[in-house]
């Protein structure tokens, strides 16, 4: 059977040099902490920028592993369920498949997809280094958490969600009426500690507030009519 292979030096140059979008994916496989792992949807390792252990993206140089990553469109219907990606991670050395083995093949993980522009990442003399003006504030983060694993000889794929569409949380998280939603003292309702320690409760409305002098922390919809007429 004939086949035929190309496979150019100037291409890979090309690659590695031009100015084109570029996807990285760094997997969390801690649920209590961080324990981060760093893939690059390229044919060698490259730096890139490091994730703190809020999630944020920092300006400190990273090494991220070469994979050949495979990210499925995000889905979506007419329905109203949120969408959801998939994201495979070859599986040849195994080294995935022990790691989801050990932690309950990393159901409820954060997975960052991240995406930025080739010249943008950082530089330097070494052959990883494949950035020219580095920017770490250009890198386009997105979060999902894994739902579901599936694993063969080739692949580990990740199911990810949406943070809203995660068994147990439940959305909204406020609620539209005429009452405050936030709890007094609360972190929402007085963050400042500046209400007089005189006031020991509060009934929620908006009269409340004010005599507190804490109407702009006000957290109802005073607008909401108290009777309506529907028409069927």
């Amino acid at each position: 059977m004939a086949y035929s292979v190309t496979a150019t030096f100037s291409l890979e140059e090309a690659k590695l040099s031009g100015s084109y979008p570029l996807d990285m994916y760094v997997i969390n496989a801690s649920l209590s902490g961080v324990d981060y792992d760093y893939y690059v949807n390229l044919n060698q390792d490259v730096y890139g920028f490091q994730l703190n252990a809020s999630g944020d993206v920092t300006s400190n140089e990273q090494l991220y592993k070469k994979a050949f990553v495979k990210r499925e469109d995000l889905t979506s219907n007419t329905q109203g369920e949120i969408g959801n990606i998939s994201i495979s991670v070859p599986n040849v050395d195994r080294n995935l498949e022990s790691i989801i083995q050990a932690k309950d093949f990393l159901r409820g993980c954060e997975v960052y997809v991240l995406t930025t522009f080739a010249p943008l990442l950082p530089s330097g003399s070494t052959a990883e280094h494949i950035g020219i003006d580095p920017d770490y504030r250009s890198v386009l983060k997105e979060k999902y958490y894994i739902d579901s694993t599936n694993s063969d000889e080739n692949f580990v794929t990740f199911n990810c969600k949406s943070k809203f569409d995660i068994k147990g949380i439940i959305v909204p998280g406020r609620c539209h009426s005429r009452e405050c939603q936030w709890e007094f003292r609360s972190k929402e309702c007085d963050p400042t500690n500046s209400i007089a320690t005189s006031w020991s409760d509060c009934d929620y409305t908006l009269e409340a507030c004010r005599k507190r002098k804490n109407e702009s922390r006000f957290g109802g919809f005073v607008s909401i009519p108290q009777r309506a007429i529907i028409v069927i």
